[in-house]
């Protein structure tokens, strides 16, 4: 599956937005959104404390793109041709066909609906290229913001899994949202 859909990989376009492979020159526009505490506050990753660490995190994607693992992106914007955030299939089952999304975007520019325009083109990435019957996503109880973007993008509340999240020595409850591929075609 991977080599059919990733393999060149993949560049996803909206009306603002680019999504697209990681570049070592992304790397200063990608620290400044990675060192900030609020960007990474409902994610499993902490935020870097130098540029150097940013650079290592990029190196380590690439390194994955060459072993064909990694399905991570950066998102730019058009109008000003700097990264703005990050999206990735955080996971896909190719078996059961099902794919999970993730996101974040420069505290700067929330409520400007870049999250949902980037959740929006990997869900129409994954439906209408992979073919995959369900796309899901995961969100902390606390993340409001993150749970009306999927619902903005019809997915539907699916339940909460106690104690589901664990990072940085903090125990979590995670909520799912998800949407299948009859509700996402019926909805366009």
């Amino acid at each position: 599956m991977y080599n059919e859909y990733f393999v060149p990989y993949p560049t996803i376009e909206t009306d603002r937005l680019v999504i697209r492979m990681v570049k070592k020159k992304d790397a200063e526009d990608l620290f400044e959104l990675c060192r900030r505490p609020e960007t990474s506050m409902f994610s499993l990753w902490s935020p870097h404390e130098s540029l150097s660490e940013t650079k290592d995190f990029i190196s380590y994607q690439l390194s994955r793109y060459r072993k064909r693992e990694c399905m991570f992106f950066v998102v730019e914007e058009k109008a000003s041709g700097r990264v703005i955030g990050t999206c990735s299939y955080v996971s896909m089952d190719s078996d059961y066909k099902i794919a999970e999304i993730g996101y974040s975007v420069l505290s700067d520019l929330w409520n400007h609906g870049f999250a949902t325009e980037i959740a929006d083109a990997l869900m129409g990435y994954a439906f209408n290229r992979i073919g995959v019957q369900r796309v899901f996503a995961r969100v902390l109880p606390q993340n409001t913001a993150s749970q009306r973007v999927l619902l903005k993008l019809g997915m539907e509340y699916e339940g909460c899994a106690k104690k589901g999240y664990y990072f940085n020595g903090r125990v979590n409850d995670v909520y799912t949202y998800g949407i299948t591929d009859e509700d996402y075609f019926n909805g366009r």
